[in-house]
């Protein structure tokens, strides 16, 4: 009498049992996944680091307009004089909104900062983008120098000072100079 229950146990247990995964099954399943992650993971690296590199262009466009827009702006408003001012600011005080990366003004290296941050030298009148470890594996071993730039009066000195003057030289414009840093913004770094 009791066998026929027993036949239903056994023939539920053997249609559980097939409805599953065995442990050798899901290991293996897992494995596969571990190893399609890791080979994606591995070609989305370099993306990670032009993304960098890409932000950091951005923000230094950006910068030069600033910079093109207050020069434009004295002159219009025929404070020539004071161009020469803009080789000692923070190019950063001139957008609207700074990039979320601004760790603000130090004076000196920075190097208690962050990588990947952007700060201003008070000392050198230089801003400076603190690069980070390169994401790829193919570069981790190369190091660059940290991008700077600095403000640059442009103008014909007529009258041989090194200094401008509005009365006597010809400006020819305002730039953001790449001072240090520009293998990696030229995109030296992707090998």
């Amino acid at each position: 009498m009791n066998r026929p229950g027993a036949l239903v146990l056994v023939q539920t247990m053997r249609r559980l049992r097939s409805a599953g995964f065995s442990m050798l099954e899901l290991t293996v399943v897992i494995i596969i996944i571990g190893v399609l992650m890791v080979v994606a993971i591995s070609r989305l690296l370099p993306y990670l680091d032009e993304a960098e590199r890409v932000a950091v262009l951005t923000v230094e466009s950006q910068l030069k307009s600033s910079l093109v827009m207050e020069a434009a702006q004295r002159i219009a408003r025929g404070q020539s004089a004071s161009i020469a001012e803009l080789e000692q600011i923070n190019p950063m005080e001139l957008l609207l909104e700074p990039p979320a990366t601004y760790a603000g003004v130090y004076a000196g290296s920075g190097t208690d900062l962050p990588a990947r941050h952007w700060y201003f030298d008070a000392v050198s009148n230089r801003l400076v983008y603190k690069t980070g470890k390169p994401y790829a594996p193919s570069v981790r071993d190369h190091t660059f120098d940290n991008p700077q730039f600095a403000v640059r009066v442009i103008f014909e000195d007529r009258d041989a000072d090194g200094i401008f003057s509005a009365q006597n030289d010809e400006l020819y414009g305002i730039r953001l100079l790449r001072v240090a840093g520009a293998d990696w913004l030229s995109g030296g770094g992707n090998f």
